[in-house]
C-alpha cells in the first residue's frame, strides 16, 4: 500500500468530517438566530385588546333585532348595526353611513349622500337598495309612520337616498340619525323576512350570544378604522352590588355604562382607587320629574300644582339621595346653556314653603282638624303617589311623601312596575306618578314634549291643551333654527306656567372603568355602546 496516497486519503477524511461539523454548527446557528428573531417578533407583535362591559339592566337580553322592539333589542343595535347619522353626546349630528345631506327650503326634501367603499360584515357592499329595504320596513310600523311623515323614498343611484315627506319636519334628524334607524344587511333575514343572522355595517360584529354574555369582533373592514379593541364583550348583571364588586374582582373592566347599576355611595368609594378612573357627564339632558293628573281631585287647581313645586326641596333630595351626583332642575329641558334649547330666563320654582302655604290658602285648603293635615269641602288634602321601587325612586318617594307632610298634604306611595305605571297613567289612574325623560334627545327634545304635554302623547298628565298642541306641532315643523328656539322657549314657559308637574334634578351620567382605558364618550341609554369604537387600551 502506498503510504503516502493512504496519508493523503485519511487528511481528506477527517477534511470531510471538520467540514460538515463545521456547516452544522452553521446551520445551528442560524436556525437558532432565526428563532429568536421570530421570538422577538411574537414579543413585539401588538397583543389581542379585550374589554368587558356590564350592563344593569337585567339578565333578559333577547337578541339583536335591528327591526325588534323593546329595550333589549335597542340597547345594543349601534355595536353591530349603523343608522345614516349619528347623533353626539354634544346634541349634534355627525355622518355615519351618510357622509353628508341636505333639505330643501320648504323642509318637505331630504338628500342623503351615502359613504362609497362601506361593507357589510360578510363582505357585500352597502348601497342605496338596503336603505330602502330598511326604511320600507319601518314604515310599515304604524307609531314609526306617525313619527315620520314620510310620503316616499327614492334612490337616484347607488349612493344617494331621497327622503319626501307629507309635511317639514324639523327633527327629522333625530330620526333617521337614531337607534331606531339602523340599516341591516337584507341577507340577515331568511326568505319568510324572520332574523337569521345579525349582520350590519358597524364596528363590531356579532360573534355569540346568550342571556347573560353577548361576544362581539372587531370588523377589520370598517369604513372608519378597524376599532382597537378586538374582542368585546358584554355581560348582564341586573344587582348593583354584584356589578361593582365584578369590576373590582376584574370580571368586567367597565361599568355604568347605561347609567344604571352603580350605587352613588360606591362612585364616591372607586373615585378614590387609583385603579379605576370615574368619568360623570353632569350636563346630561336626562331627567326625572313628577307628573300631576290635572284632570281629576285637587291637582286640577293650578295652585295646589305649583304649591308642591314650592314645597320640594329639590337640593335636599340630590344631595342625601343622590349624594350629589345629580342636579337641581329648573325647568323641562336643562339647568344651562349646555342643553341644547333651554331657555336659561327661566328660574324655577325655588323653595319656599310659605309661598306654597299661601297658595294652598288662597285656593281653599285649611287645617280644619288639626291633625297636619289639610281640609277642603269635607276633604283631606290626600294624594296617590305612583312610582317605581328602584334605589332611587323609592327614597326619592319618601322624600317627597315627607316634605309635602309639611305643607298639609298626605301622600300615599304606590309602588308599580313600568309597565303598570304606564297604563294606569293611560287610564288617568293616579294623582301623582315618578317619570323619565322618554324622547328627551340632548339634539332636539320635541318627542318629550309631545309625549307627555300634548292630547295625542300616548305617556301625557296634560290633556285638552290646545295651544301647547298648536306649539309642539309648531316646533315640529318648523325649520328655521332661531324660529325654532323662539317657539321652544314658549312651550317652555308655558309648561312652567301651567305646572303639569314638578320637574325634579339631571342625575349624573357616571361610567367607572379601568385605569388602562381610554376613549369613552357618553350616548343615549337606549344605545349605551354607540361609541365603543372610540375605546382602546394601554
Amino acid at each position: 500500500m502506498n503510504l503516502l496516497h493512504f496519508g493523503q486519503k485519511k487528511l481528506s477524511v477527517w477534511l470531510m468530517i471538520f467540514s460538515f461539523v463545521l456547516i452544522l454548527s452553521a446551520c445551528s446557528s442560524n436556525q437558532s438566530s432565526g428563532a429568536g428573531s421570530q421570538n422577538k417578533d411574537a414579543n413585539t407583535e401588538k397583543k389581542n385588546q379585550s374589554l368587558t362591559i356590564a350592563l344593569g339592566h337585567g339578565l333578559d337580553y333577547l337578541g339583536m333585532d335591528p327591526y325588534g322592539n323593546g329595550r333589549e333589542n335597542t340597547v345594543l343595535r349601534t355595536v353591530v348595526f349603523e343608522p345614516l347619522a349619528l347623533e353626539t353626546s354634544k346634541g349634534q349630528f355627525e355622518g355615519a353611513l351618510a357622509k353628508s345631506w341636505s333639505v330643501n327650503e320648504t323642509g318637505t326634501e331630504w338628500t342623503f349622500n351615502l359613504r362609497e367603499g362601506v361593507t357589510f360584515h360578510d363582505g357585500t357592499p352597502f348601497t342605496s337598495s338596503a336603505v330602502l329595504e330598511a326604511f320600507n320596513h319601518y314604515m310599515e310600523d304604524p307609531n314609526f309612520s306617525r313619527r315620520a311623515p314620510i310620503e316616499n323614498i327614492v334612490a337616484p343611484d347607488d349612493y344617494t337616498v331621497v327622503f319626501q315627506l307629507q309635511k317639514p319636519f324639523a327633527p327629522f334628524l333625530n330620526l333617521v340619525g337614531s337607534y331606531q334607524c339602523v340599516i341591516p344587511s337584507p341577507n340577515s333575514f331568511d326568505e319568510q323576512g324572520n332574523l337569521a343572522k345579525p349582520i350590519g355595517t358597524g364596528p363590531f360584529a356579532l360573534k355569540s350570544q346568550s342571556k347573560e354574555k353577548v361576544e362581539f369582533i372587531a370588523y377589520d373592514s370598517h369604513w372608519r378604522e378597524k376599532p382597537s379593541i378586538d374582542e368585546l364583550q358584554v355581560v348582564y348583571i341586573s344587582d348593583p352590588a354584584t356589578m361593582v364588586l365584578a369590576l373590582e374582582s376584574g370580571e368586567v373592566d367597565l361599568i355604568g355604562a347605561d347609567g344604571y347599576g352603580i350605587p352613588q355611595a360606591e362612585i364616591k368609594r372607586l373615585q378614590d382607587n387609583k385603579d379605576f378612573t370615574v368619568v360623570m357627564n353632569a350636563d346630561s339632558s336626562s331627567l326625572e320629574w313628577v307628573g300631576f293628573n290635572s284632570n281629576t281631585g285637587p291637582l286640577q287647581d293650578v295652585n295646589v300644582r305649583k304649591a308642591i313645586n314650592y314645597a320640594l326641596d329639590r337640593g335636599q333630595i340630590a344631595e342625601f339621595i343622590y349624594e350629589g351626583f345629580a342636579t337641581p332642575a329648573v325647568g323641562p329641558i336643562g339647568f344651562d346653556e349646555s342643553i341644547l334649547w333651554t331657555d336659561t330666563s327661566i328660574q324655577g320654582y325655588q323653595y319656599d314653603l310659605e309661598k306654597a302655604k299661601q297658595l294652598l290658602a288662597e285656593a281653599g285648603w285649611k287645617d280644619r282638624n288639626k291633625d297636619g293635615f289639610l281640609v277642603k269641602d269635607g276633604q283631606v288634602l290626600e294624594l296617590t303617589f305612583l312610582l317605581e321601587g328602584t334605589r332611587t325612586w323609592k327614597p326619592t318617594g319618601e322624600a317627597i311623601q315627607n316634605q309635602l307632610a309639611e305643607l298639609g298634604i298626605k301622600v300615599n306611595l304606590e309602588l308599580r312596575d313600568n309597565s303598570v305605571i304606564r297604563e294606569l297613567v293611560k287610564k288617568r289612574q293616579f294623582n301623582m306618578v315618578g317619570l323619565g325623560s322618554i324622547g328627551k334627545s340632548a339634539a332636539d327634545p320635541y318627542y318629550f314634549f309631545q309625549y307627555y304635554f300634548t292630547t295625542r302623547g300616548s305617556g301625557t298628565v296634560l290633556t285638552n291643551n290646545e295651544k301647547m298642541d298648536q306649539l309642539v306641532s309648531d316646533v315640529v315643523s318648523t325649520i328655521d333654527q332661531d324660529k325654532r328656539s323662539e317657539i321652544y322657549n314658549e312651550i317652555q314657559r308655558e309648561v312652567m306656567d301651567l305646572a303639569p308637574g314638578a320637574f325634579l334634578l339631571h342625575p349624573h351620567r357616571v361610567t367607572i372603568m379601568k385605569k388602562d382605558i381610554s376613549g369613552w364618550d357618553f350616548a343615549n341609554t337606549m344605545d349605551p355602546l354607540r361609541f365603543v369604537y372610540k375605546l382602546s387600551r394601554e
